[in-house]
């Protein structure tokens, strides 16, 4: 059973702090460094300081980029440029973005969220995670004592009762359109009345939550939740029992998963060439130029995937049925078996490089000394619940949803500090 609950938001006061679309920001885990500095150089008040603030040549054990994200928070509390609501209330999220030629908008929930176990079957991951990412994930955690972003979940509302709950709440407009550098544009509005949250809440009471993105985030958070009640066993309010979360529909035709293909660097020429043959008794190939490559992927099946460069033109399909991705078989076929990749690692590995564009992608091969690139498809929302559901992990970097959710709109404090 899924449990969410309303929570005193902390927002930019914008009469303070000023234009939102200059205080929000990426998450941290897709700022580049001259995306950083022109955040920086934005506001004073941009939320990069929160989330990836500048690590110095003297930081220590209490001057850190962690302890000062903790000091932004409180300092900007203190003058005003952010104020924590009076009133508990559910947010509304709404994301405004193009992808290619179409103009899409997401309607997402945020609300706090009971953390369990993912053995209970309520909340579950769809990739395994890395140790490095979570470690300054709980550093930043224990510094702030805050949710600064979202874990964000996907519920599939079979049914259609959130749906419905959520369209006739009353929703007061907070944030108009927060623009971000890529053109993609967000607004926040507040719920505060206690009957239509607890109709929202109840809701969603049946709903299994598949985690989109944030699995490095909503662990740290377990993790948190765990040691803080080892440390406070007779505590009656439990707040760090509750963590931050952004919720939306698998259906919502405003969500997007584009694909994330791999271009190889560094690698033995005879053993890219080698691939095709190694994989013939196994997988049906068919010779495209690479303009075809990406309109050939388009048409396949899920299973399928493509390959440029030193590895040779073709898209490749399974000559038997399987129930596996694209990805999935590119990572052991390819990649494990025929060119000795450790698949513990490849996330870390400088010879693979991720790039979400198959264009992009090509052009690394053609144009800037890439050997070779493989191509997948974009993996289909409910194939990502459906996984989950059957406690089957996904590669990592198979699923980039895209837009990512701002920084900045609302965080959560856990305790006051």
């Amino acid at each position: 059973m899924s449990e969410i609950s309303p929570f005193r938001g902390v927002r930019y006061n914008l009469d303070v702090a000023g234009d939102p679309s200059r205080l929000i920001s990426p998450p941290y885990d897709v700022i580049a460094p001259e995306e950083k500095k022109r955040l920086y150089e934005a506001s004073e008040h941009n939320f990069v300081r929160l989330v990836l603030g500048d690590e110095r040549p003297g930081d220590s054990d209490s001057d850190n980029r962690f302890t000062r994200a903790a000091g932004f928070l409180r300092q900007w509390l203190g003058e005003g440029a952010m104020v924590e609501e009076d009133v508990p209330a559910l947010y509304r999220q709404r994301i405004c973005y193009s992808v290619g030629a179409a103009r899409k908008s997401l309607t997402c929930l945020t609300a706090l969220v009971k953390i369990q176990d993912y053995e209970d079957g309520v909340i579950l991951p769809h990739e395994k995670t890395l140790q490095g990412p979570k470690e300054g994930l709980a550093r930043l955690l224990e510094a702030t004592s805050a949710n600064l972003d979202s874990v964000w979940l996907l519920y599939e509302d079979n049914q259609g009762c959130v749906g419905r709950a959520t369209t006739e709440a009353d929703w007061r407009p907070l944030v108009g359109d927060a623009a971000g550098a890529d053109g993609v544009t967000y607004s926040l509005d507040a719920c505060t009345d206690p009957a239509q949250i607890s109709a929202v809440a109840e809701s969603l009471r049946d709903e299994t939550l598949t985690i989109a993105d944030g699995h490095h985030r909503y662990e740290t958070a377990l993790a948190y939740a765990r040691r803080m009640d080892s440390e406070h066993p007779d505590a009656a309010d439990r707040p760090w029992a509750w963590v931050m979360a952004t919720l939306a529909w698998t259906d919502d035709p405003g969500l997007t998963v584009l694909p994330t293909h791999r271009v190889l660097k560094g690698l033995p020429a005879e053993a890219l060439a080698a691939i095709r043959d190694r994989l013939a008794g196994r997988f049906d190939f068919a010779g495209c130029s690479p303009g075809e490559l990406a309109a050939a992927l388009d048409g396949a099946s899920e299973c399928s995937f493509a390959a440029c460069g030193a590895a040779g033109n073709w898209l490749a399909t399974p000559k038997q049925p399987v129930d596996a991705l694209g990805a999935e078989l590119l990572q052991q076929c390819v990649l494990a078996e025929s060119l000795g990749f450790d698949i513990a690692r490849l996330k870390s590995d400088a010879r693979i490089s991720y790039v979400e564009d198959a264009s992009h992608a090509l052009a690394m091969v053609e144009q800037e000394g890439y050997q070779a690139a493989f191509l997948v498809r974009p993996i289909p929302v409910r194939t990502i619940t459906r996984y989950s559901r059957e406690r089957r992990s996904m590669p990592q970097k198979s699923t980039y949803f895209y837009p990512k959710l701002a920084s900045g709109l609302v965080l959560r404090r856990i305790l006051s500090r």
